[in-house]
């Protein structure tokens, strides 16, 4: 206490009656006489006379307008008025001597004298501020003003009170002047009094002071709560005369317009009497007029902004969010300019995760990504109305979709799998809104991985991880190396569309993003031929080995990487059970595309064949057949058009198997249900065949395998054009446990390669190098393959790059077993090409090297030795290998000679030197034998016939 005299209005306080003090309150005494004895007390205490404080307080508060007009203050007033004056003079004494917002020690208020404090600033708005109101405030209302509403109110006095408690409604300390409603409504009206006299003739303010009253409007908005202040102001706006009612209507609006509005004004809205959607109406209504300024509009979308993302951790406002989307929705269609502050605001949310600051490796905390994601979410896809547009996202889509795929491989945690659900639902509610137009232009944007500069992307050193110290948590961080060159086909946004759509319930998207895939997949491979061409064109051989990598690789993903994500994304949406239902109750469209496509097919012609993708023709072909077979009856004018274009494909092609493929078509469309004898016959053996081999008992599948032998060997035209679904059906035959079952199925194998050889091949190699299949089933795909090298005999020379480097890739595989298969079925092989391992002996001896010195699994160590014991077995003539034969000698050499190497290693090295010596010595006995001492004379200028040089193998010609 900085005065002494302070605590003798203290304890004056202490003396004084008040209704909410429960210690001084008396209940048997009517509110006249409490107002009575106070006064009583408070004269007795002060020896002043009413005059003579409003004198004191008029000096003291320095309200230079009431000088010299105490009189009009305090001259014939009530008992009540009396009483405001004398309780202000307490209050505004003990003002001056304390410091309620001190921390100090010494200067602590106790919570009884806050709420005194309270007690008598209510008690002055009561008996002072209300009775003085404006009249027109008081209409026809009898509640709040209506009753005590003077006729002549004393407007010197209201000046006055307002001046001596205006210090007070801004200390934060005081508890009920923030909570009441009623002493914040006394004092905006009694405020609201002042600025209504300076329209008055007789009594006019000046300027000054209507300044310093508005100047303490605003200052209460800052100080009580925006809730409180809106709520009030709207009640008196609510029973303001209509002559007055557009001063109390400016100021509303510029509270709203002014930080803080919109949520006082939502807040103030959901505490009043009206139904919850009459609420949400007014409130749009109110701060979605198109009339409003250009300032004031972005004020109320910035203030919207601000509320959605502090909503989002609040339980008990994110109920709200509702309102003020549906607000910032209607905001949007009135401006361009507020459209562009929404775009901005959203960009500026996933900013963190565009551009990366170099000092700083965590990009953004779990919780900060998951409030983000929980934000877009609420925003975009919690409801049809209450929603932004989604065409606000457009440009998000390659962010949301890596995003998307960064997080899915942790989707099985918990609090991950709700962040993975809320991206799902924004992409799919992106897309499920769009126009065909604007959905092929992002599908295709999509399948090339070429979207406009505009469109947000993740930055390439932004990477997902676990977090070792929470694992509650991710850590969205960032890396210095580049993203890994070879991983454009697993970061496909096309496949990951595909697998959303899959999972989803949104089929009629689905069905049009098969269609548009399907539209692109012929010609997305010759995209960007020419780009591709002129790069390889320009291609400098002298660069270092890591950017001819990068560029080779480069030109793959430009070339092919479209066509393959194509593909995979069809492949995963044909499994889409609704889809197939979708498709064939709109099958017109697919036969419309279909037709196109044969169309361009046509066009290309025969004289630029090597355009036309031989695969992408019989899968058009395939499905061509499966509406005919399968689908719904279909026009005559529909197959006669198809026929047509199926007859001017057929003059431009001169592949068999196509022509195969169309010449069936043919009989099918031309004959339809009444089909000759002949392919009836041909359709029920097929049917038979392939029932057979799909049975699950060994004997049954044996039988289905000659019957497909047999047709194969009869050059069948509906078992020729249907390789593909013989292959699938023996590729599954040929994991069956049975060893006759499965030495049949190579047969089967050997037989179609003669078909199409290089298919067969390539699909087995695929097969056998497929991490995601079983162990067991690759090791027999492996050996089948051998099996149907064998039965091919020397002629798989033709193929020995697939096969060669297929089993050489997989005596890398990390997998022991996996290891020792390729190294024991690439002995075999060496055997068999003996002739043409040249180029890759360098490359053998690397794998076996490596497999020597850090292989840790013993057998494959073994298989490793015997690829060098076989690769000598099956070389014919040494002078063609002589340049293999001292590396492959050294190092047999150090393994049989060595103690440490296993003996069964030591065995094979021994098998590989004696065939090397057995081998030498008759190559010299040969050569000895064969060795003549005639002297050879030539006679240049003649001309002779050249000597031929053969080969010792006919098969070496490549």
């Amino acid at each position: 206490m900085s005065s002494p005299n302070v605590m003798k209005y203290w304890l004056l306080l202490e003396s004084l009656i008040f209704p909410g003090d429960a210690k001084n309150s008396d209940s048997t005494i009517s509110e006249q006489e409490r107002i009575a004895k106070n006064n009583e007390v408070l004269q007795r205490s002060m020896q002043l006379s009413p005059t003579e404080v409003a004198k004191i307080l008029i000096e003291d508060l320095e309200v230079s307008r009431l000088t010299n007009k105490e009189q009009y203050v305090a001259c014939n007033v009530d008992e009540k008025t009396i009483y405001s004056i004398y309780l202000l003079m307490t209050i505004r004494t003990i003002y001056k001597n304390t410091n309620f917002n001190s921390d100090k020690v010494e200067d602590l208020i106790s919570e009884h004298h806050r709420r005194q404090i309270s007690y008598c600033i209510e008690d002055i708005a009561e008996n002072g501020l209300k009775p003085n109101i404006h009249c027109a405030f008081r209409g026809d209302r009898k509640s709040i003003f209506g009753e005590s509403l003077r006729k002549d109110p004393n407007l010197c006095l209201v000046e006055l009170l307002v001046e001596g408690i205006a210090s007070f409604m801004c200390i934060t300390s005081l508890p009920i002047i923030r909570s009441s409603d009623e002493i914040t409504l006394c004092y905006i009206a009694a405020l609201y009094t002042l600025i209504f006299v300076s329209d008055l003739k007789g009594d006019e303010m000046n300027e000054s002071n209507v300044v310093s009253t508005k100047a303490k409007l605003n200052k209460l908005w800052g100080s009580v709560p925006k809730v409180t202040f809106f709520r009030n102001l709207m009640m008196l706006y609510g029973m303001v005369e209509n002559e007055k009612k557009s001063i109390v209507h400016r100021d509303l609006l510029l509270k709203l317009w002014s930080p803080g509005g919109f949520v006082a004004l939502l807040f103030a809205m959901q505490k009043s009497d009206k139904e919850e959607q009459s609420v949400k109406d007014v409130v749009v209504k109110l701060v979605s007029q198109p009339s409003y300024p250009k300032r004031a509009q972005a004020s109320i979308v910035n203030q919207i902004l601000c509320f959605l993302k502090a909503s989002i951790d609040n339980k008990d406002a994110i109920s709200y969010m509702g309102t003020g989307l549906i607000s910032l929705r209607k905001l949007c269609e009135n401006s361009i300019y507020n459209r562009k502050i929404v775009e901005d605001w959203l960009i500026k949310q996933v900013q963190p995760l565009l551009d990366l600051q170099k000092d700083c490796l965590t990009v953004m905390e779990w919780s900060e990504f998951s409030s983000m994601v929980h934000l877009f979410f609420q925003a975009f896809c919690t409801s049809t109305i209450e929603c932004l547009p989604s065409e606000f996202l457009v440009p998000f889509i390659p962010l949301l979709i890596t995003l998307y795929q960064y997080i899915d491989k942790y989707k099985t945690k918990p609090f991950v799998d709700v962040v993975c659900n809320h991206l799902s639902h924004l992409i799919l509610r992106i897309l499920n809104n769009r126009t065909t137009e604007e959905l092929n232009i992002i599908i295709m944007n999509m399948a090339s991985d070429e979207y406009p500069k505009q469109w947000l992307k993740v930055n390439s050193r932004v990477r997902i991880e676990e977090d070792i110290l929470n694992s509650q948590h991710l850590k969205i961080v960032q890396r210095e190396e580049k993203q890994e060159c070879d991983s454009f086909i697993s970061c496909s946004h096309v496949n990951s569309l595909a697998e959303l759509l899959k999972k989803s319930s949104f089929s009629t998207l689905a069905l049009k993003v098969f269609i548009i895939l399907f539209k692109l997949f012929p010609t997305v491979g010759s995209m960007k031929k020419s780009l591709v061409d002129e790069s390889m064109n320009n291609m400098d051989l002298l660069i270092c080995d890591e950017d001819i990598q990068s560029r080779v690789i480069w030109e793959i993903s430009n070339k092919y990487n479209g066509k393959i994500q194509i593909i995979n994304a069809l492949h995963i949406l044909i499994e889409h059970k609704p889809l197939k239902s979708l498709l064939m109750e709109n099958i017109s469209e697919l036969i419309s595309v279909i037709e196109e496509f044969l169309v361009v097919c046509t066009e290309i012609g025969d004289e630029n064949s090597h355009q036309l993708d031989k695969n992408v023709v019989v899968i058009l072909l395939t499905l061509i057949r499966e509406i005919v077979e399968n689908g719904p009856v279909q026009s005559e004018n529909v197959k006669r058009n198809l026929l047509g274009h199926l007859l001017k494909l057929q003059a431009t092609t001169r592949d068999r198997d196509l022509n195969l493929h169309i010449v069936y078509l043919k009989q099918k469309i031309e004959n339809g249900s009444g089909a000759t004898p002949g392919i009836k016959v041909n359709e029920e053996r097929f049917e038979e065949a392939r029932t057979l081999l799909e049975s699950k008992e060994p004997y049954k599948q044996v039988e289905g395998i000659q019957l497909f032998i047999n047709l194969i060997k009869s050059k069948d035209v509906l078992t020729i054009s249907n390789v593909h679904v013989i292959m699938a059906l023996a590729l599954n035959a040929l994991k069956s446990p049975e060893s006759y079952t499965f030495l049949n199925c190579v047969r089967l194998f050997a037989s179609m390669v003669y078909l199409d050889e290089h298919i067969i091949l390539e699909t087995l190699t695929e097969e056998y190098l497929n991490e995601s299949a079983g162990m067991d089933d690759r090791l027999l795909i492996g050996e089948a393959l051998l099996k149907v090298c064998y039965e091919i005999g020397p002629l798989c020379y033709k193929y020995k790059n697939i096969l060669l480097n297929c089993y050489m890739f997989g005596c890398r595989s990390p997998l022991d077993e996996f290891r020792f298969s390729s190294f024991s079925n690439l002995a075999q092989m060496c055997k068999i090409l003996s002739y043409d391992v040249h180029k890759y002996f360098q490359e053998l001896l690397n794998l076996i090297n490596c497999e020597l010195t850090s292989g840790k699994y013993v057998p494959a160590k073994r298989a490793a030795v015997m690829v060098l014991s076989e690769l000598l077995s099956g070389m014919d003539n040494l002078i063609d290998f002589q340049e293999m034969l001292l590396p492959i000698y050294r190092l047999l050499k150090f393994l049989a000679s060595s103690e440490r190497t296993d003996e069964k290693i030591r065995l094979h090295a021994s098998v590989g030197l004696e065939t090397l010596a057995k081998k030498t010595k008759e190559f010299l006995s040969l050569t000895a034998n064969e060795m003549s001492l005639e002297k050879e004379i030539q006679i240049r200028g003649i001309k002779t016939n050249s000597k031929h040089n053969f080969k010792s193998h006919i098969l070496y010609m490549d």
